[in-house]
């Protein structure tokens, strides 16, 4: 076994070399065993939940490694309720400012947004009853960090952004 750290290796290098080496293990358990990454995913769940009892830049390279590493694992495993929450909380702490503008503008509306989302809902299910088709409809409102990636992506600010919803 190769040393991880070596003498003059700084702090933070070693820091890394530990991450790395800590992912390099749960990807190995991962192989052997799925329910591993299970309980990792609900732990980082949690650790973000409570990310706001850490130091400010605790907070800012747990929200990158979970944006990084766990999302799209949780996306990849298609556990959506899991990859959206740990997306919106890394948001909050990578980008604050974004984030809180993002939700008051957002939540000024969300009643409305609920309504119509299921109206359409509603509407969509009546016409399949109507054509005898059988089928679940579901709806929902799209994620904080869903509509800031495409508001960066296509140079676009909230107001300019129509689809908050998907049903």
């Amino acid at each position: 076994q190769i040393p991880l750290s070596s003498p003059n290796m700084d702090v933070s290098e070693a820091k890394l070399d530990m991450q790395a080496e800590n992912l390099r293990k749960m990807f190995l358990a991962m192989a052997q065993d799925i329910r591993v990454i299970m309980i990792k995913l609900a732990d980082r769940l949690h650790n973000m939940r409570t990310l706001k009892y850490q130091k400010p830049e605790s907070q800012q390279r747990i929200a990158k490694e979970t944006l990084e590493v766990y999302s799209p694992i949780a996306s990849r495993l298609g556990i959506s309720k899991i990859k959206v929450e740990l997306d919106d909380l890394s948001l909050k702490y990578l980008q604050p400012e974004v984030y809180y503008d993002l939700v008051e503008k957002i939540n000024l509306k969300r009643s409305e947004r609920v309504a119509f989302v299921q109206m359409i809902i509603d509407e969509v299910k009546q016409h399949m009853e109507d054509a005898d088709i059988t089928a679940e409809v579901n709806g929902r409102i799209k994620h904080f960090f869903s509509i800031y990636k495409k508001m960066v992506n296509q140079d676009k600010t909230l107001d300019q952004i129509y689809d908050l919803f998907a049903v």
